[in-house]
């Protein structure tokens, strides 16, 4: 979903990268409700391979792209909510999983391939 709106451009140049990433932000905190795990991940990842190729040109950032930088990182603390929700819920399902997998433990019984049961009858 990510990476089909916001594919790289293949020039390079501080202009072009921060419009990608403040595309790639915005259109993220728009949609943050409908996203899910995988969505997050592509994210991170497509925003991890601008924010390399934004290091390389960082002799070139003025002022102006600065503001701009300041204005992209404001949508971090909502996505990190969004984030730390997810990795909570999953969290609980596995901790759920646990409880599941302890409780059907305790009614079946330990069974031994080709064994025999002895029936003693009084």
């Amino acid at each position: 979903m990510i990476e089909q709106h916001a594919e790289p451009v293949r020039e390079d140049s501080v202009t072009s990268l921060l419009d990608q990433l403040q595309f790639l932000s915005e259109e993220t905190v728009e949609k943050l409700d409908e996203m899910d795990e995988e969505e997050f991940e592509q994210f991170s990842n497509f925003r991890q391979q601008l924010t390399e190729r934004l290091i390389a040109l960082r002799s070139d950032v003025t002022d102006q792209d600065r503001s701009r930088i300041e204005y992209i990182l404001n949508f971090d603390h909502k996505i990190l909510l969004r984030m730390q929700a997810l990795k909570d819920e999953a969290g609980h399902w596995m901790e759920q999983q646990g409880k599941i997998k302890v409780q059907k433990g305790a009614y079946q019984q330990a069974y031994t391939a080709n064994s025999m049961f002895f029936d003693h009858r009084k």
